[in-house]
């Protein structure tokens, strides 16, 4: 699984932005952007929510993808959790191979099969 900072990385490249123009378009000091793509930071470093959301938003990239790469929750996750715990209790006592059948159920519905 890729880090926060790979994921990074690989967005900003794949956009051909050097390390200088994403920083400025985020407003983060480049060195830092390095090491947050390089993995060099301790806890107390790590970028906040609010850094994630620019710099997604400086990559056209997907917010949520990199808030949980970077281990944080999503505000609209965690209201939702929040809102029906049951439920998400529920879904985090299924096995792996429950909740993958689980997943698939949930997809087919959204986009039936035509029938032959």
């Amino acid at each position: 699984m890729l880090t926060v900072g790979q994921r990074i990385r690989e967005i900003r490249k794949h956009r051909n932005l050097t390390q200088r123009e994403l920083a400025e378009r985020v407003g983060i000091n480049f060195t830092y952007l390095s090491r947050v793509e390089n993995d060099r930071l301790d806890d107390q470093q790590k970028p906040r929510e609010e850094t994630i959301q620019r710099i997604a938003m400086a990559l056209d990239a997907d917010v949520d993808e990199l808030l949980l790469l970077a281990k944080r929750i999503p505000d609209a996750y965690r209201d939702r959790i929040l809102a029906r715990p049951g439920v998400f209790r529920k879904l985090l006592n299924l096995s792996d191979t429950a909740l993958d059948e689980l997943v698939r159920s949930i997809e087919e519905n959204r986009h039936p099969r035509p029938r032959h």
